[in-house]
């Protein structure tokens, strides 16, 4: 399952001038993860001479300044890196970065608390089991802000969807910069345009689950380096976009365990502002190109989550609504929704039953992580370990931000995302 160092023998042949190699992970806190480590020291772990070892509140570290949920018994946790992932640094010439796995060495189960093993997995049981391969694009909204963490006051303001305005100096010639280094680390464009109020989105194009959320990491990494030699700080919100067959039995489970899951994809406290009309909608459902709702149809094999932001971990998530969509095709489910061609906000409750538009999305973090504690389909998809994990450092944080100003909130998010 973990790639052998051949990938990274290649690598650094093909580019001789990497010094410096980034051991990545992301942590339940949705938070990246970094050690930087000179080339050599990399070839000897990829020869097996050498492990990688890590505190063991690696995982667990919250968002909020609450006491880490630490474990009584002391753990021993190590980084396994995926060689296979390794890219180069568009950024910063001599670096290259490779994303890892998290083992947990004493644990009968060695990957019970990764969520990059869970999703490898599952794609490897999708493969297996039903001979399907899932596509994934993300788009990244980036919002743009100066060194007080306010808006950028200039005279070329992004002020607009679709617009040109905003990108007719300095701000071009950066996001011209960001496109050049995406080139170098192997991360395809589909295109780039301004969204509304000083924000900009990058929808990156389609390409293997585990690959696409590889290259979501190292393009949020991009773009927030690239800005900040700029002196701009880039905060932002990625929304994926999947592409594959037997889509309908896949969303089904999606849609039944809608609540539970929005606990991986909406992670922090002031996501569910989200659960609102225009951005993932009050109600479970979906429509054709209908974005007052969580899942957007774009075509039979091409499908929108909106339940999820920049706080996510997103393997966690990815896999989470990867094994809901095996558990459909596990158990031949029907579709019990109709594809939804009107604003919710426009029907009363008989007109959103005929969508079988009848839960509501949660409205707080808290609300999703009760959901997910009682859900035992995801109890039996998700190791218990990773699930209890998770759930006490979402719970640290909601506790801890309930009692923040919106402002507090806010300048404490900044800090990571």
């Amino acid at each position: 399952m973990v790639s052998n160092g051949d990938k990274l023998q290649e690598f650094l042949q093909n580019r001789n001038w990497t010094q410096y190699i980034r051991l990545q992970w992301i942590d339940f806190s949705g938070i990246l993860r970094t050690r930087f480590v000179p080339r050599d020291r990399c070839l000897e772990i990829a020869k097996g001479n050498e492990e990688y070892l890590l505190p063991q509140v690696s995982m667990i570290i919250p968002v909020s300044k609450s006491p880490i949920p630490i474990a009584s018994d002391l753990e021993i946790w190590c980084l396994r890196p995926d060689w296979s992932s390794i890219r180069c640094c568009g950024f910063k010439e001599n670096h290259a970065s490779v994303m890892c796995f998290l083992a947990h060495k004493e644990a009968e189960e060695t990957y019970n608390k990764c969520p990059r093993m869970l999703l490898s997995r599952g794609l490897q049981r999708l493969q297996t089991e039903w001979d399907t391969k899932v596509l994934a694009g993300f788009e990244i909204e980036v919002m743009l802000l100066d060194q007080d963490c306010q808006p950028l006051n200039d005279i070329d303001r992004l002020n607009s969807y679709q617009t040109t305005a905003g990108l007719r100096g300095k701000k071009l010639d950066i996001v011209e910069e960001i496109l050049d280094s995406f080139k170098v680390s192997s991360i395809n464009v589909h295109h780039f345009h301004t969204e509304t109020h000083d924000q900009i989105e990058f929808a990156l194009s389609p390409e293997p689950l585990l690959d696409a959320v590889d290259s979501l990491i190292l393009a949020q990494e991009t773009i927030r380096t690239i800005f900040v030699r700029h002196n701009i700080k880039a905060t932002m919100t990625p929304k994926p976009s999947l592409k594959g067959q037997q889509m309908e039995f896949t969303f089904t489970c999606v849609l039944t365990h809608m609540n539970p899951l929005c606990a991986f994809g909406m992670a922090n406290f002031d996501s569910y502002v989200r659960t609102t009309t225009g951005a993932a909608g009050k109600w479970a459902g979906y429509g054709t190109e209908n974005r007052d709702l969580p899942v957007r149809k774009i075509t039979e094999q091409h499908w929108e989550f909106r339940m999820t932001d920049g706080t996510s971990n997103p393997y966690l998530f990815a896999g989470a609504v990867l094994l809901a969509g095996i558990c459909g095709l596990s158990q031949k489910l029907t579709l019990a929704w109709e594809d939804c061609h009107v604003f919710p906000h426009s029907l009363d409750e008989g007109g959103r039953a005929k969508y079988g538009l009848d839960k509501r999305m949660p409205s707080s973090l808290r609300e999703a992580l009760d959901s997910l504690k009682t859900d035992n389909s995801i109890k039996s998809w998700i190791p218990k370990d990773m699930l209890n994990s998770y759930i006490a450092v979402k719970e640290k944080d909601a506790e801890a931000f309930q009692k923040m100003t919106d402002d507090q909130r806010r300048l404490r998010f900044l800090e990571f995302f």
